[in-house]
């Protein structure tokens, strides 16, 4: 698993901000510098398509022509970026495979909205998710995962991949989940979870629809204690807000004497 991206909606530093923690990301530089959350799970997968994706797939070597399929948790800007699917559209791209979107109906309804075109059009074969639903697409058995998280009528998703072998949790946008969500996560002993963390310090315990630091671990802790995760999984949180303002250096010592590991742009999870 390759993170594409480790900031919340604005980047880090956000592009017109005088903050503090802006002005500090500009100064260190390197893992301070964050573009929107996005993963690669494998050369033909990914999850989430936002506004970074352009410049990511360069700075990452990905060839967008050997990706076979985009999960999308949700409907948002930062994880969904309508505008680069428009030039999938003939004229513009000479397109090989169609692209398999998974997604719920909202993201579907946006990419038709702003775009004025139907999937068809630009060569999506689109699969709307349900939560607690499993599918299976490529090697992957994918669990989607209710979030606490956007409108009260769009279900944010977030995604449990197993490949026969190993098994992830990729939980960005997830507020803290609903007793059903948790549930749907027990005894499953997952290899790795990656937990959102937006508020960092700013607000330690936020819960609604995000994670400050403090309940990011207690996130990890509810994990272990449903046995959704291994004791030994690797664990990361990501999707971090510059209004957080804590900077990478110091967020990593922070997290470190709880047993997790703080994302970066380009950070790679070996399984």
């Amino acid at each position: 698993i390759t993170v594409l991206g480790s900031a919340a909606a604005e980047a880090w530093p956000a592009l017109f901000c005088t903050c503090e923690a802006c002005r500090e990301a500009r100064r260190r530089g390197g893992r301070n510098l964050r573009r929107r959350t996005a993963y690669r799970i494998d050369c033909e997968t990914l999850i989430d398509f936002g506004p970074d994706i352009h410049w990511q797939s360069h700075a990452f070597g990905i060839d967008m022509a050997d990706i076979r399929r985009i999960l999308i948790t949700h409907s948002h800007s930062d994880h969904l970026d309508t505008v680069e699917l428009q030039w999938r559209r003939k004229g513009f791209s000479r397109i090989g495979e169609p692209l398999e979107v998974f997604a719920n109906a909202h993201v579907f309804d946006r990419i038709a909205r702003e775009t004025g075109l139907t999937l068809d059009q630009i060569a999506i074969v689109g699969h709307t998710l349900e939560p607690g639903r499993e599918v299976v697409t490529g090697p992957y058995t994918v669990t989607p995962l209710r979030a606490q998280h956007a409108s009260p009528d769009e279900a944010a998703l977030n995604f449990i991949l197993h490949d026969g072998r190993v098994g992830a949790l990729i939980g960005n946008d997830t507020g803290w989940w609903a007793e059903e969500t948790w549930q749907q996560t027990a005894g499953r002993r997952l290899d790795a979870a990656i937990i959102e963390c937006t508020y960092l310090h700013k607000d330690a315990q936020h819960r609604q629809g995000h994670l400050g630091a403090e309940a990011a671990v207690a996130f990890r802790d509810r994990l272990i204690e449903l046995e959704a995760i291994r004791p030994d999984a690797r664990v990361v949180v990501n999707h971090f807000s510059h209004n957080g303002m804590t900077l990478h250096e110091e967020l990593s010592d922070w997290f470190a004497p709880h047993g997790i590991e703080v994302a970066y742009d380009g950070m790679t999870l070996e399984l």
